[in-house]
């Protein structure tokens, strides 16, 4: 990990070098991109969310003619994603330690989230072409590919619990949990690296314009860009999401057949260069300048390179600080969204029923409901069933889980994503209000709302 770092830094010591390498038919583009940036697999099991991300790169360039020129470069990617797994288990045969009793080891995950981030090391080498549009405008275009070294690879489960438990069908035909000394245990949460190839190749494709400024020396880049790994990043894919000793991660287990990376979205960045002029041998004195004046013209320059930095800089901060302010935006709009139904819209019960008494505020609550999670990608809807504390709890548990699924029917059928809602109960555990009157005992008969 040491080693990688420093290469990483290595290259970004290395800028200032290219910088003094340039000459007429030299070029430095220096860009930062960000969008789409996935780790993209398909899971055998659970849903996946693709993750955004960002690029950062340095590149040099050498013309070849007016249009062509070839180039290579130093840059560090961020890619993410996400994987959901509502209730997925494993089992397999074991055999006891202590008394050599054959029984069924068993693995259940539950609301299970996991994050994978990964951070690249790449190393492109693209071929140029350049067309000018006007005196200031001009197109330019690459392709080509590019070597990748994975240089951080993390997984950081989000939220769910994973439970161990053993089942002795011929012992005692009880499945025992909650035994840690035994193996049988809950967790609530892992973080690791997740074990991937060291290597890796892709290609890309950008494709934006240039705005010259000045003499031609600099130009401000605004582009699209595509990135694609065609190297398969996860090299195991054998092993269990957990064995028993150790959590591997989703991309290192047997629920995913590949792991590749993607990226699309917007670039910008500053190329330094001489792009229109080709100065022919015969020309060359034409160009000789006196020594005050060639001091006078760099300084020049360099106070300009050094404003134009700092505007691309200022533009990244505004970005940035803009889609922090989305976030929060939307993360208060959920929370009032929850807070105004539960507080303005009582779906309750009669004694011992799972049966929605339907009227206008409930399907307008449903509607509202369902159109919310339909245009809000990564939300998701779980129904707690509540019920009052007459008769046993185990009875309560399950009418509480009625009522849940109920609701959960409601809103499927008015249109909600079936896999982004999900149902459970708390039986009399958590009452709204004390069990004392009839009155009260029908306020906790009821479900609530709550949006992940």
């Amino acid at each position: 990990m040491r080693m990688r770092k420093g290469l990483i830094l290595l290259g970004l010591l290395s800028l200032p070098l290219l910088l003094q390498a340039q000459t007429y038919d030299h070029y430095l583009d220096l860009t930062v991109g960000g969008g789409l940036h996935s780790i993209q697999f398909s899971p055998k099991e659970g849903d996946f969310t693709p993750g955004t991300g960002m690029e950062v790169r340095a590149g040099y360039r050498r013309v070849i003619d007016e249009h062509w020129s070839w180039g290579l470069g130093l840059g560090v990617s961020w890619y993410n994603a996400r994987s959901f797994y509502e209730d997925y288990r494993i089992a397999r045969a074991a055999v006891d330690d202590q008394n050599g009793e054959p029984y069924e080891y068993r693995v259940i995950f539950t609301d299970w989230k996991e994050k994978q981030h990964l951070v690249n090391l790449e190393l492109p080498v693209a071929a140029y072409y350049q067309q000018p549009i006007s005196t200031l405008w001009s197109f330019l275009g690459s392709a080509g590919l590019k070597f990748i070294v994975p240089v951080s690879n993390k997984y950081t489960i989000l939220d769910g619990e994973m439970e161990t438990k053993g089942y002795f069908k011929q012992l005692t035909n009880i499945e025992y949990e909650n035994l840690p000394q035994h193996g049988f245990f809950k967790e609530e949460g892992f973080e690791g690296e997740a074990s991937l190839r060291k290597f890796g190749g892709g290609v890309f494709v950008d494709a934006g314009l240039l705005r010259s400024f000045k003499h031609g020396d600099m130009s401000l880049y605004m582009g699209l860009y595509f990135n694609y790994g065609v190297t398969d990043l996860s090299k195991e894919h054998t092993g269990s999401l957990f064995d028993g000793k150790s959590y591997p991660g989703v991309l290192s287990s047997n629920l995913v057949d590949g792991a590749h990376l993607i990226a699309a979205g917007l670039k910008v960045g500053i190329t330094f260069g001489m792009p229109r002029i080709f100065p022919l041998p015969e020309m060359q004195h034409e160009l000789a300048m006196e020594d005050e004046d060639t001091e006078n013209i760099e300084a020049e320059i360099r106070k300009f390179e050094t404003d134009e930095v700092e505007e691309v800089l200022r533009i990244a901060r505004q970005l940035a600080q803009q889609e922090e302010e989305r976030k929060a935006r939307e993360l208060a709009n959920v929370k009032e969204v929850v807070k105004w139904l539960n507080n303005n819209v009582k779906v309750e019960f009669k004694l011992g029923e799972a049966v929605i008494q339907m009227n206008d505020e409930i399907q307008t609550y449903i509607n509202d409901l369902t159109n919310y999670i339909k245009n809000t990608p990564g939300r998701r809807i779980l129904i707690w069933g509540h019920t009052c504390n007459l008769g046993k709890e185990s009875k309560n548990i399950e009418l509480g889980m009625q009522r849940a699924e109920a609701m959960r029917k409601l809103l499927i059928s008015a249109g909600c994503p079936i896999n982004r809602v999900m149902a459970r109960s708390k039986g009399s555990s958590e009452p709204l209000v004390p069990n004392t009157s009839e009155a009260n005992r029908q306020k906790n008969r009821r479900i609530e709302i709550v949006i992940k």
